[in-house]
């Protein structure tokens, strides 16, 4: 599993999910069904952790990606979000620098 994860951050931003999950069509019923049990059970511990203190983005984002394996229409819509946050957090971060510097000078 941790091979098929460092496979997944080898793609290049924006084709990396569509990529994976064409590259995951070729993986036994069971594997797929596994990735299924999996993202099933990371959702609702997500839904909870988001009423309680904890890491339900990160439980939220692998249970998508893992959904991602399985739907193709899911895997381009993550691909054009990782593209959107990145030029978003690119954004934010020349913002904040501006603003420091500001404050420091």
């Amino acid at each position: 599993m941790k091979d098929r994860w460092r496979e997944l951050k080898h793609y290049p931003p924006g084709e990396r999910f569509e990529q994976f999950h064409v590259a995951e069509q070729q993986r036994s019923r069971w594997v797929k069904l596994a990735y299924m049990g999996a993202a099933l059970l990371l959702l609702p511990i997500g839904v909870l952790f988001a009423f309680i203190p904890g890491p339900a983005v990160l439980f939220f984002a692998l249970s998508a990606a893992l959904f991602a394996t399985q739907s193709l229409w899911l895997a381009k819509r993550l691909d054009r979000g990782e593209l959107w946050l990145r030029k978003t957090w690119v954004t934010a971060r020349g913002w904040w620098r501006a603003r420091r510097r500001e404050k420091h000078a």
